[in-house]
């Protein structure tokens, strides 16, 4: 699942180093649920925690509410205020997200205010997880701006490992449920997985399957990735 991450962030094709991190073995091999989340920072934290000095940013490339987001942020500051003592806060900041975070703030930056955002992801768990996830970050429940999350059954080791067929109709069959959830009024579909890099093509096509190939060209399909990525060296630049 990693090395699958590495082309899509070499896609947008910026001027930064990047590198990646796999939790070391023994370690989770899928994230199914927000208590493996839990036992994945466990694992993951000591081993970037000597690392925060040496980097400007991290993704943690889970779409959940991940506690390593919490984690490394509160390291990132507490680093960054030794760094900038006496500097009136201007020094060496460093800057955390997730790409949960990324992809919802990026879907409400491109919908208009009379559409909604919703989260296509793998198994059943994260319809109830993702929108407390959703409810915690926005403070708001279900409704006009976040119509819901639909899932395919899978795991997401599963949508590397079952055959491409069978992922796409999953990915499809979720992504009208979605649209269905949301009155045909949905705006962006957030990929809910890592491991769905690759497959904006699937949800695209239901998109059209569903709405028309006019209205169904116009969803945002956003890839918490790239807009993790993005968010990150934006932040960077304007060191804000």
């Amino acid at each position: 699942m990693t090395a699958a991450l590495e082309p899509a962030v070499k896609s947008l094709h910026l001027p930064v180093h990047d590198a990646y991190f796999t939790c070391p073995a023994p370690g989770i091999p899928s994230i199914n649920s927000p208590d493996d989340a839990a036992e994945s920072a466990a694992k993951c934290f000591p081993h970037l925690q000597p690392l925060v000095p040496h980097y400007d940013a991290f993704l943690i490339a889970c779409y959940s509410h991940h506690p390593l987001v919490a984690q490394l942020k509160h390291e990132c500051s507490a680093l960054s205020a030794a760094a900038t003592g006496g500097t009136g806060g201007e020094g060496a900041r460093k800057y955390v997200t997730g790409i949960f975070e990324a992809s919802v703030l990026a879907s409400l930056s491109l919908i208009d205010e009379s559409q909604g955002f919703g989260i296509v992801s793998t198994g059943k768990v994260w319809e109830k997880a993702l929108t407390d996830a959703v409810k915690g970050f926005l403070g708001q429940e279900k409704g006009k701006r976040y119509v819901g999350t639909e899932t395919t059954g899978l795991n997401a080791t599963e949508l590397h490992d079952l055959p491409a067929e069978e992922v796409r109709e999953k990915m499809k069959q979720a992504t009208k449920r979605l649209l269905k959830q949301g009155n045909h009024n949905v705006g962006a579909i957030c990929l809910g997985c890592a491991g769905m890099v690759g497959l904006e093509e699937a949800v695209r096509q239901a998109c059209v399957e569903e709405l028309g190939d006019q209205a169904g060209k116009k969803v945002y399909i956003v890839d918490g990735v790239k807009a993790g990525v993005a968010q990150l060296v934006g932040n960077t630049r304007t060191a804000f």
